[in-house]
């Protein structure tokens, strides 16, 4: 939609409104681009690889492909050696290694689920043990023979090498009817006092259900269930490798508060069809979790009580809920204590011997994650030790580097913690705790050496924007490269810990496989080569990752920038900012990127005579906590800061002419774009593209954790959101929003418009794609989407006088 100088209202929807596109050259080996290709399905391009993994004996890689002209994956196998991927068969697919799969502790088994269907491998024996097609929730080894299935509550041990199966546990979120006291009216005591009877049936009645308790509790019987009340539901559930125990978390059911509707226009009946879809930041209630150990042997639950968990009892957010109270002139209110907790994802860790337990738990107002230990070995198996406590006046990162686990002896504890600022590795062995790496780079994906003596991690240490693979030994004494190929990179130890499976990309090139012996200095075999003969031949700019000095004391805003020859000679040229999304995300590495779509665009913007400059601003990932979490209470702000640096350097060092800059983005770059537009006086023009437009409208889980929740702390709201600040709009504004998107909801871009009409603001025009999400899927919208961008630039960045 757009205003025209009336201030009605026009649809622009796609496919009907035509943009009026400059047509270029069809690119075929030649190095002139053309939209048409850049915005193709991405089949021409190649298809990469995607969710690599060794086979169990590690002398094999299965992948996956997407199909060509199709979003089906296929599955792949590849020699470790390299030679030629065999795609598999249907009959192959379905006996296939599975990538999730659990190893034995004498290494002898090897399980994995496929297609609801339990795989064995007995010492390089295969063999399909099920064929119902519904298992589900495999839980790992108990013992070396013995795998524990999960059905709700229930944990039954299937025995590989005899086939028995047994019950385990039986656990219910119930009260235990035997514990049930009546409260007898009149009538009933009545009854009881007048018959003999009544009396009688009675006392035969509860002698039957002792004798019958007394039955299930004999070691050939089913265990008796065990009670942990009525009105919860399950959230973490484990079982200890020596299968002794159970660890359950329990909360109330989830309220999500009021949930939206989204309006499907275009749909297969010709109706209007209306989807539910998530509430909004703040109108969920917290739901504190409840956590047991539970003793299988004896079916005593034991509730851990977090009530003296360091920081429980003290409310982060009291001063911010006071204030808001007083403006609404409502009773100041009371501390939430003890603060409400849940246990992380992947957040139960048990030790080889089952006798130790480990539990990361984050608060649920964000600004606290505890690691706390429980030895089974002692009597009260309900008491706990605080191992670490990572705290934030922001906000902890609930999302990576929360890594942790056990030594094999089961007598140290590993994890990863930001407190130094960057994520860090960590071992806590006899109540003392080393960094075993330290340094301004981030450490993840951790994985430590069946014997104990080698951590292997991937790091950014070379660059910001540079993955390597390392390993640091368990003593602290030597920390050794692995890999050197400067790019992106991901990885995997083989089964046998000899070898890496590594996924590794450069800016121009997208992600193929390759393998190396686990050692410094090996060299990597190529296993894949994914890019087409078409889009290889093409001569990509690959774009220069500079440091952009910043003047608002922040670190340098490492940034992709995209020129060449032409663009540095002559007169000033004009420019194009790029605001990645997610704004936690890392766009200035070098390896390839999702916004690989955007990375061509850029190279069409070259060809056409601009530069382009794409910024990890501040809140972006790679660059530690502080970086991340500078946008607390204040979204919008520190991110415009570091680009109106971008533009400075981009002046001062890249022949750009500052009164042409144009800036576009995506998501939390829509929301950036809009706060460019509306706050700043640097911008000849903005596309804002499935745009946030009012924080207050967005999810709980990303939103609560930088601007807290708009009851407590509205400020916040107000001066992160750019629907607040539309008045400052003075350029011309495209805004491009998918109406079937279910993450930023294409309401945003509706209330935006309305606001602005009520302005009486004619710089702007809507692009509606009805049948498009948050990311879309259909070539002919990126097409429309694009060309629209390109020439609301070429009118209103390049030809500005």
């Amino acid at each position: 939609m757009r205003t025209n100088k009336h201030g009605a209202l026009l649809m622009l929807a796609a496919g009907v409104f035509s943009i009026g596109f400059m047509p270029i050259a069809q690119a075929q080996v030649s190095d002139k681009l053309s939209m048409e290709q850049i915005m193709a399905h991405t089949d021409w391009m190649g298809i990469a690889p995607e969710w690599a993994y060794f086979s169990q004996d590690g002398k094999n890689v299965y992948f996956q492909r997407k199909a060509v002209g199709s979003e089906i994956r296929d599955l792949y196998k590849v020699s470790v050696s390299g030679g030629n991927a065999q795609k598999l068969s249907a009959a192959e697919v379905v006996v296939a290694d599975g990538e999730q799969r659990f190893i034995s502790p004498d290494r002898h088994y090897t399980v994995w689920l496929r297609n609801g269907n339990l795989f064995v491998i007995n010492d390089g024996k295969r063999q399909q043990f099920t064929r119902t097609g519904e298992l589900s929730g495999l839980l790992g080894f108990v013992g070396n023979e013995q795998i524990a299935l999960r059905n709700d509550g229930k944990v039954s041990l299937l025995n590989l090498r005899t086939g028995e199966q047994s019950l385990l546990a039986n656990i219910k979120n119930d009260d235990d009817p035997l514990n049930k006291k009546d409260s007898p009216d009149y009538l009933t005591a009545q009854q009881t006092r007048l018959f003999d009877i009544i009396k009688k049936r009675e006392t035969d009645k509860k002698e039957a259900e002792a004798l019958q308790r007394e039955l299930n509790s004999q070691a050939a019987s089913a265990p008796l269930p065990v009670y942990l009340g009525k009105g919860r539901e399950f959230r973490s559930f484990s079982v200890s490798p020596d299968g002794k125990f159970v660890f359950v978390s329990t909360a109330l059911p989830r309220k999500d508060g009021r949930g939206d509707k989204m309006p499907h226009y275009v749909s297969s009946d010709g109706y209007v069809k209306i989807e539910d879809v998530r509430s909004k930041v703040g109108t969920a209630a917290e739901s504190n979790e409840q956590l047991y150990v539970i003793e299988v042997g004896t079916g005593k639950a034991h509730q851990l009580n977090l009530d003296k968990l360091a920081g429980i009892n003290e409310d982060p957010l009291l001063a911010l809920k006071t204030e808001a109270a007083k403006r609404l002139g409502k009773a100041a209110p009371k501390a939430a204590i003890p603060r409400a907790v849940y246990v992380n994802f992947r957040g139960v860790r048990w030790s080889q011997s089952g006798q130790q337990l480990a539990l990361s738990l984050l608060s649920a107002d964000n600004k606290d994650r505890w690691i706390v230990k429980v030895d089974l070995q002692q009597s009260e198996k309900n008491n706990w030790q605080l191992a670490h406590r990572l705290t934030d006046q922001a906000w902890v990162n609930d999302g990576s580097f929360n890594e942790f686990g056990w030594s094999p002896d089961g007598k140290a504890l590993w994890y990863l913690s930001e407190e130094s600022g960057y994520s860090q590795l960590y071992v806590q062995r006899d109540a003392q705790t080393r960094a075993l790496t330290n340094g301004k780079f981030e450490v993840n994906n951790v994985q430590l050496t069946r014997d104990g003596k080698w951590f292997y991690y991937r790091a950014n240490k070379k660059h910001p924007g540079m993955h390597e693979v390392y390993r640091v030994a368990a003593d602290g004494q030597r920390d050794e490269a692995l890999t050197d190929m400067n790019g992106g990179m991901e990885y995997e130890l083989s089964p046998n810990e000899d070898k890496l499976l590594l996924t590794h990309s450069t800016t121009i090139r997208q992600p193929d496989l390759f393998v190396q012996a686990a050692t410094p200095g090996a060299k990597a075999t190529r296993l894949t080569d994914s890019a087409s003969k078409e889009f290889a031949q093409i001569n990509w700019i690959k774009p220069e990752i500079i440091a952009v000095p910043s003047k608002h004391g922040a670190a340098p805003i490492y940034s992709r920038v995209y020129r060449d020859n032409k663009t540095q000679a002559g007169e000033r040229k004009p420019a194009v900012l790029f605001v990645h999304g997610a704004g936690y995300l890392q766009a200035a590495h070098h390896g390839w990127s999702n916004y690989f779509r955007e990375m061509m665009f850029h190279n069409l913007l070259v060809q056409q005579g601009y530069v382009v400059i794409d910024m990890d601003y501040r809140a972006s990932a790679g660059y530690g906590r502080d970086w991340r979490t500078a946008i607390y209470q204040r979204m919008g702000t520190p991110e415009l800061e570091d680009y109106e640096d971008g533009i400075d350097w981009l002046v001062d060092n890249a022949n750009v002419d500052r009164q042409r800059i144009g800036i576009y983005g995506g998501s939390y770059g829509g929301f950036m774009t809009f706060m460019a537009m509306f706050k700043s006086d640097k911008f000849a023009a903005g596309a804002a593209l499935r745009p946030v437009a009012d924080w207050a409208h967005y999810n709980h889980g990303y939103t609560s954790n930088i601007l807290n929740t708009p009851d407590v702390d509205p400020d916040a709201y107000a001066r992160s959101s750019p629907i607040e600040f539309a008045a400052g709009l003075k350029r011309p504004l495209l805004i491009c929003s998918g109406i079937l998107d279910d993450n930023v909801f294409f309401q945003d871009s509706v209330r935006m418009v309305q606001k602005l009409i009520e302005l009486k603001n004619p710089n702007f025009e809507l692009a509606v794609y009805p049948i498009e999400s948050h990311g879309f899927r259909e070539p002919e919208s990126w097409l429309d989407e694009y060309r629209r961008i390109y020439k609301l630039m070429e009118r209103e960045v390049k030809r500005r006088q």
